[in-house]
């Protein structure tokens, strides 16, 4: 079996012991080492690396954040080494023991410094516990944007000279190597929290097993279903379409088995070219070449299983919504509907529904996957209040339609109008629902 291959993406300074520690552990795959100069070159990196990578390693939870909301649906496994707090600790039982005459309030760590004003080893000791930390470092992370995290290493180094020329500390304890240029140019006094061998090689072992995992996933089981998008199906169409996936599937040398259906086609295939087709659920490449290149407009509905029934099924369930709701969707392998695909409103819809959405369904006399969209963008925009315009968009239905879908609700109970507004001086007034889900 081939070896998976594993880009470690770190600093310069990390380089060597990464390397060494890489060599001690002789783990079974190949490792090559890249070096960033800063949080911004993460994506370039990643990118350059993907296609050839089986998954990456980056140093810290800061670098791999970057990367996230970089490339926030990234494909390959990605985890992050760094030491943990019980190594902080170790390390500075260590110093203190050495230098009896260093003070817990002349000691700061550089990590602390973008989410609090107190980073000295005083509070560090004394007033954070370890949960609080690590709770307040993923808060941070999770709500710090990428332009901001691209810029935190340049604003932790200001700080930390600012706070040096200020004689506010003695000793940093360093977990941003890439800022140690800086301190060695201001001659900054330093210790770096290495990371233990047994971190990383549980890492390794963690990183291989979701490779694992993601390689099971991309040889799923995954049709597609395919129609031309007209009332009869004529056999002059049906021959026209079964000449173009077959010039398409050539064209792309995609492992694809092709059937003809009474309403079209089915592709049978893998998980793995599903994202290719899809640019990862994204787009839909096969309706936009059939119309461009070959003038069929078709509905497109693409289908993930755990064995090929299901994936068939969910593609022809896909269909269905594409034919209704003029886009390509996607049934996932949990039966999740996504879609529309190419379209800024594209949504995932869960499968399962509560009891209280299933009897709104039944009151407003909508069907429950309506609710569903509806239930599912209500999350998504963070608010109860919508137009039919705005109904209208998200759903990619009509006007008229999302009138219908709205009086429906209103006169279900679901749907409240809450008051009007006037877009332009002339025109109907915009009325404005909020919807009681």
């Amino acid at each position: 079996m081939k070896k998976r291959r594993i880009i470690i993406i770190t600093s310069k300074f990390l380089h060597a012991f990464v390397r060494h520690m890489i060599d001690d552990i002789q783990p079974d795959c190949d490792i090559e080492i890249v070096e960033y100069k800063c949080f911004r070159e993460i994506k370039e990196i990643y990118q350059k690396y993907e296609a050839v990578a089986d998954g990456f390693m980056l140093s810290g939870k800061t670098a791999l954040s970057a990367l996230e909301k970089a490339i926030p649906e990234h494909k390959k496994p990605a985890v992050s080494f760094h030491s943990d707090l019980i190594c902080m600790y170790r390390l500075l039982l260590k110093h203190f023991v050495e230098q009896r005459t260093l003070r817990t309030d002349r000691v700061i760590f550089d990590f602390l410094l973008p989410i609090q004003q107190e980073a000295t080893a005083a509070y560090f000791i004394h007033d954070m516990n370890l949960p609080r930390i690590s709770a307040a470092i993923d808060d941070w992370l999770i709500t710090t944007d990428i332009d901001k995290l691209s810029s935190v290493e340049k604003e932790i180094s200001q700080k930390v000279v600012q706070l040096w020329e200020q004689n506010q500390f003695d000793l940093l304890i360093c977990q941003y190597s890439s800022i140690i240029p800086v301190l060695e140019q201001h001659s900054i006094p330093y210790v770096y929290c290495y990371p233990e061998k047994e971190v990383l090689q549980s890492l390794l072992k963690t990183l291989l097993a979701q490779i694992e995992i993601y390689s099971f996933y991309e040889n799923l089981p995954a049709a597609v279903a395919i129609s031309a998008a007209t009332s009869e199906i004529s056999e002059q169409t049906q021959g026209q379409l079964k000449t173009a996936l077959q010039t398409l599937k050539s064209e792309l040398a995609l492992d694809m088995i092709l059937q003809e259906t009474p309403s079209g086609y089915q592709l049978f295939t893998s998980v793995k070219n599903i994202n290719y087709l899809t640019d990862e659920l994204h787009t839909c490449f096969l309706s936009t070449r059939l119309k461009e290149d070959f003038g069929i407009p078709v509905s497109v509905g693409y289908g993930i299983g755990r064995n090929i029934t299901e994936a068939r099924n969910h593609a022809e369930a896909a269909l269905k919504e594409s034919v209704y709701s003029k886009g390509s969707f996607v049934i996932d392998e949990n039966g999740n509907l996504i879609g529309p695909l190419s379209s800024s409103h594209c949504l995932a819809i869960q499968k399962n529904l509560s009891e209280h959405l299933y009897l709104v369904a039944e009151q407003c006399k909508l069907s429950t996957l309506t609710i569903q969209k509806l239930n599912t963008i209500l999350q998504i925009t963070g608010s109860n209040k919508m137009t039919s315009q705005d109904l209208s968009e998200h759903l990619g239905v009509t006007l008229r339609n999302a009138n219908r879908i709205l009086n429906q609700l209103e006169k279900g109970g679901a749907a409240t109008m809450v008051y009007s507004h006037s877009s332009t001086s002339k025109g109907r007034p915009v009325k404005v629902y909020e919807l009681h889900f």
